[in-house]
């Protein structure tokens, strides 16, 4: 009866152990498509781009967002959040007016800084979206 009892508390033991902390890891970010606004803009309308996020990642404290325009560098965003934040929720829109008509591929390439490593040990990533929109003319 007292190994009975022993083999019962040494398995709730082990038990509880397994089943209390579970191991984080970062995640990096992924996206979706690129979203204009307005979605059929003319020659010297303001447009807008957002990146729709599938999933914010987990423990990002540090990002350089690129964006490109039919390949040619627009702009950079680099966004870092304070220590006590988990990571970063909103990718930055950009602001564009075309100066003539035609379709443009508009791309945006982030790479990310974790505050821990991710489940295959590294502390950095990259990933991107990609959208275009068509200009007519005024």
């Amino acid at each position: 009866m007292n190994r009975l009892i022993r083999i019962v508390s040494l398995a709730v033991l082990l038990f509880a152990a397994a089943g209390c902390e579970k191991e984080e890891f970062a995640r990096y970010a992924s996206y979706g498509r690129i979203v204009c606004t307005p979605t059929a803009p003319k020659v010297g309308d303001t447009v807008t781009f957002k990146v729709e996020v599938l999933d914010a990642g987990n423990r990002i404290y540090h990002a350089d967002y690129i964006w490109k325009i039919n390949g040619e560098y627009y702009d950079e965003v680099r966004i870092t959040v304070r220590d006590n934040a988990k990571t970063i929720k909103e990718i930055p829109t950009i602001k564009w007016v075309p100066t003539q008509e035609g379709t443009f591929n508009i791309s945006m390439s982030a790479y990310f800084k974790y505050s821990m490593m991710d489940e295959n040990g590294q502390m950095r990533s990259a990933n991107s979206a990609k959208g275009s929109v068509k200009v007519r003319a005024k």
